[in-house]
Order: C-alpha cells, then sequence, then structure tokens
C-alpha cells in the first residue's frame, strides 16, 4: 500500500468514527420525538455528503489539486441544497428546525475539517513531503 492510500485510510477512518458518533448521538438526544428525528435526519445528510465528498476528492486528487478544489465547491454546493431540502422536510413534518441544524452542521463542520485535512496532507505528499 502506498502513502495516499495509507493516508486517505486513514482519514475515511476518522470520517467513520465521526459518523458512528454523529448517528449515534443523534440517536440518543433525549426529548421530543421530532427533536430526535430532525438531529438524525440533519447528521445522516452530513455524514452521507461527507463520505461522498471524501472519496470525490481522492478521485479528484488523483488528476491534481484543481480539480480537487473544484469537487470542494461541488460538495459544498450539494450541502447547501441539501440543507434547504432538509429544512423544507423538517418544518414540514413539524419536527425541531434546530435539531436539524445541530446535527447537519454540528457533524459537517468536523467531517469537513477532516476532508480538507486529507487534501492538504495528499498535497503535501506530491510535492514531496512537508513543504
Amino acid at each position: 500500500m502506498n502513502g495516499g492510500e495509507r493516508s486517505f485510510r486513514t482519514y475515511a477512518g476518522l470520517s467513520a468514527g465521526v459518523a458512528v458518533l454523529a448517528v449515534g448521538l443523534a440517536l440518543w438526544v433525549p426529548g421530543q420525538v421530532g427533536w430526535g428525528r430532525g438531529a438524525l435526519l440533519g447528521a445522516l445528510f452530513a455524514v452521507g455528503t461527507g463520505a461522498l465528498g471524501l472519496w470525490l476528492k481522492r478521485r479528484a486528487l488523483r488528476r491534481d489539486m484543481v480539480a480537487a478544489l473544484k469537487v470542494v465547491a461541488v460538495v459544498f454546493g450539494l450541502r447547501a441544497a441539501l440543507v434547504v431540502v432538509g429544512l423544507v422536510w423538517v418544518v414540514r413534518r413539524e419536527w425541531d428546525v434546530v435539531a436539524f441544524v445541530a446535527g447537519f452542521f454540528g457533524t459537517y463542520f468536523v467531517l469537513q475539517w477532516i476532508e480538507l485535512s486529507y487534501v492538504m496532507a495528499a498535497s503535501r505528499n506530491a510535492a514531496g513531503g512537508d513543504e
């Protein structure tokens, strides 16, 4: 296994750990049913786009850094659209909007940090070290 593959597995493992923690917390949250469902939906949307984002960044980095940055923009747009869809879904079902936002963004911020750290590590590896 080369360094790039090992690096990806490390970041994918971190993302998986965050995903399990986020979904577990969303399932555990006390309160009304709508609160837990809103938090779970938000966490699942963030986890899904996080997994897709990391996978697409991996593919893009095989080409070049510009392609990886384009993926960052595309996945950001997808996430923005899913926030709107999720908010509409939550409001129509009278679930808690704050729970959805907390579930989504609480998970998203951590996963985004992992994704960007992966891109930076991959670019350092491609440059030949810790430059």
